[in-house]
C-alpha cells in the first residue's frame, strides 16, 4: 500500500504542470468573485466540471443534503419516481438561487444505498423498507440533472454506520434485510449503545468499504466521493465499544488507541486507491470533526477545549494529509467566531497550517443550521470571507439545507451577500 501511495504522489507531481496551465483562469475567477487569494491550491486530476467551476466561480460552494432519517431528502419514504425527481429538482433550483455550484448528497446513510448497488441494499429512507425495489436511482437522476446545470455532485457516504436510533425504535437486527452485508456477516459488526457499527479493525470490513466507494466511482459520473465525520462512534458514558477480540487478533504491538487510528487510516487509504483505480478524475475526501486535537503543549493541536477527534473517535486527519491519500479535506467548523471553547478563526487557521506544504485544498464546512444561535446575523458571511484569506482555501460547504431554504436567521441572505 505504501508504494501505491508513493506512486500516486508522483502522479500528482507530474500533473502539476497541467494544473498550472489553469492557474491564470482560476485567479481571474477568484478576483471576479470578490476576493484576493493568498495562493492558488494545486488540484491534480480534477474533473472537467470542477475545473470549469473553479475557473468560473473561483471557489467550491457546496450544499450538504442529508438523507438519514429523511432530514432533507426524501421528505418521506415511499415516494414515487416522479415525486422524488421533483424534490431533487427543487434542491438544484435552491442551489442555483444561492449560487451553490456543488451538491453533497448522502447516498449511503446506514449500510444501505439510494442508488443501484450490488453490495448494499436499498435504503429504508427511500423505500418503504430496506431492500425493496428502488423507485428511482437517485444518484443517476441527480448527476444527470445537476451536470446539465453545471453543478458538481459529491456522493456522501457514512462508511461504518449500520443502524442507529434514527432508523427505528425496533430491535436493530430486525431492520436489516437479508441482502445487507451486516446481516450476512454479523461478525463484521460491533453493537454500541444500542446501535450497530462496522468494525474497521477487520480487514474484511475495510475491503467492503473500499469496494463500496469503488462501485460508486465506477458506475456513476460523480465528481467526488466524501466520508463524513463518523468513524469509531462518538463516546458515551453509558456504553463501551467492545472490539477486544479483534484487537487481540490484529493489534500486534500497537496500543489500542494507535491500532484504532491505524484501522481508520488504512480504510481511508484503501478507499482512495479504490476510487482512483477506476476513476482517476474523481475526487476523494473526508469531512472530519473540526478539532483534530486540543493543544497539550507539545502535540501541535489547536488552542481549543472541545472533543478531540484524534483521541475520542480515533481519526488522525494529519496522517491522511501527510500520507497523501485524500484529494481534499472539509473539516466541520461548526462554531462561531465567539465560541469560547472552539473559536472559528482559531480552527480555520489551524487547518490551513496543517495543510501547508501539501497540495490538498481546504473546503470549510459551515453550520448554516446554527445561524439563529449566533449574535451576528452576518456570521456565515464573515466566516466565508475569513476562510478566503487562507492559503489552502478552495471553498465552503454548508450544512443546513432546511435553514437555507427557509432563510432561517437570514442565512440565505448571507449566501447572496457573500456570493
Amino acid at each position: 500500500m505504501a508504494s501505491k501511495i508513493i506512486d500516486a504522489k508522483k502522479l500528482n507531481v507530474a500533473l502539476v504542470c497541467f494544473a498550472l496551465v489553469l492557474i491564470s483562469s482560476v485567479i481571474g475567477g477568484l478576483i471576479m468573485s470578490g476576493f484576493e487569494p493568498q495562493s492558488t491550491p494545486v488540484i491534480s486530476e480534477q474533473s472537467s466540471l470542477v475545473q470549469s467551476i473553479i475557473s468560473r466561480d473561483g471557489e467550491i460552494r457546496a450544499l450538504w443534503i442529508a438523507t438519514v432519517a429523511n432530514i432533507n431528502f426524501p421528505s418521506k419514504p415511499g415516494l414515487s419516481s416522479e415525486e422524488l425527481k421533483a424534490e431533487l429538482d427543487s434542491i438544484l433550483s435552491l442551489a442555483l438561487e444561492n449560487s451553490i455550484n456543488t451538491v453533497i448528497l448522502q447516498v449511503r446513510p446506514s449500510s444501505d444505498a439510494l442508488y443501484s448497488s450490488e453490495l448494499f441494499p436499498s435504503s429504508e429512507f427511500l423505500c418503504t423498507e430496506q431492500g425493496a425495489e428502488l423507485p428511482l436511482d437517485v444518484l443517476d437522476h441527480l448527476t444527470a440533472e445537476a451536470h446539465k446545470l453545471n453543478i458538481a455532485v459529491c456522493a456522501w457516504v457514512n462508511p461504518l454506520r449500520v443502524s442507529t436510533s434514527m432508523n427505528s425504535s425496533e430491535g436493530k437486527a430486525a431492520l436489516l434485510c437479508e441482502d445487507n452485508p451486516a446481516y450476512i456477516h454479523p461478525e463484521y459488526c460491533v453493537s454500541y449503545n444500542g446501535e450497530l457499527y462496522y468494525n474497521p479493525g477487520l480487514p474484511e470490513v475495510r475491503t467492503l468499504i473500499a469496494d463500496g466507494v469503488k462501485e460508486i466511482a465506477e458506475n456513476y459520473p460523480v465528481d467526488a466521493i466524501l466520508f463524513d465525520d463518523y468513524f469509531y462512534p462518538y463516546p458515551t458514558s453509558t456504553a463501551e465499544y467492545d472490539d477486544s477480540l479483534t484487537y487481540a487478533k490484529h493489534g500486534g504491538e500497537m496500543s489500542l488507541e494507535d491500532w484504532r487510528r491505524e484501522n481508520v487510516n488504512q480504510m481511508i487509504s484503501a478507499s482512495y486507491q479504490a476510487v482512483k483505480s477506476v476513476a482517476p478524475q474523481c475526487f476523494f475526501g473526508v469531512s472530519p470533526f473540526g478539532i483534530w486535537s486540543n493543544n497539550d503543549g507539545s502535540n501541535g493541536g489547536s488552542d481549543t477545549e472541545g472533543l478531540s477527534a484524534y483521541s475520542a473517535i480515533y481519526c488522525d486527519a494529519k496522517a491522511w494529509i501527510e500520507g497523501g491519500y485524500i484529494d481534499f479535506i472539509s473539516p466541520q467548523l461548526y462554531w462561531s467566531f465567539d465560541t469560547e471553547a472552539a473559536p472559528y478563526a482559531i480552527l480555520c487557521d489551524w487547518w490551513d497550517s496543517a495543510l501547508e506544504g501539501s497540495d490538498i485544498p481546504l473546503i470549510v464546512s459551515h453550520a448554516a443550521y446554527r445561524t439563529e444561535e449566533w449574535d451576528s446575523p452576518r456570521e456565515i458571511t464573515e466566516q466565508v470571507e475569513y476562510a478566503r484569506t487562507k492559503k489552502s482555501y478552495l471553498g465552503s460547504a454548508f450544512y443546513g439545507y432546511s435553514s437555507i431554504k427557509a432563510n432561517t436567521g437570514g442565512v440565505a441572505d448571507c449566501l447572496k451577500e457573500v456570493y
